[in-house]
């Protein structure tokens, strides 16, 4: 049976933390290629090109997260992953919003960076696209002002988890 159980989960020291630092950008048409090894740990990305991912600094404090909904329907033995990322951009602004339009145009690769310093491919083969965002002022003097894009992908598979070594090659900040 290709879908056989060969190991089991252990605890692991609780070091972990949560939210995401930093989010990079590539339109899906310009990854060329995704290597991985035996257990769908990418070691290699090849971009089209000159093409790169860019970077999308986010806020320290803000709500910027990543979330993978499983989709599973056993009548219909199916499962899908659905990879989401909610990120925040301070200030409204022009330059801001013309980045950001370039972003909901495309259907995106797009890499995590967690704060814990791991990174994960989300929408490897088909791609994110934003589904809703906003812009706001705010209402009070200290309200968060600026610009918020949720992303939502469907994969066959989780997300997979990428070896740092190789993000200094395929990023621009």
């Amino acid at each position: 049976m290709s879908c056989a159980i060969t190991s089991g989960y252990a605890l692991d020291c609780k070091d972990v933390v949560g939210g995401i630092k930093n989010i990079y950008i590539a339109e899906l048409s310009n990854v060329q290629s995704v290597a991985e090894n035996a257990s769908g740990f990418v070691t290699a990305i090849t971009m089209v090109s000159s093409s790169k991912f860019y970077k999308y600094a986010l806020m320290p404090k803000g709500a910027n997260s990543f979330t993978e909904n499983i989709q599973s329907d056993p009548a219909n033995g199916t499962v899908a992953y659905e990879p989401t990322v909610s990120v925040t951009f301070s200030k409204l602004k022009y330059e801001t919003a013309y980045k950001l339009q370039q972003v909901i145009k495309n259907r995106c690769a797009v890499i995590v960076e967690t704060k814990d310093g791991s990174y994960f491919l989300l929408g490897k083969e088909h791609g994110m696209e934003v589904s809703g965002g906003t812009g706001a002022s705010g209402t009070a003097q200290n309200d968060f002002q600026g610009y918020t894009l949720e992303m939502n992908g469907m994969e066959k598979a989780m997300s997979p988890e990428i070896s740092s070594s190789i993000i200094a090659g395929i990023t621009v900040a």
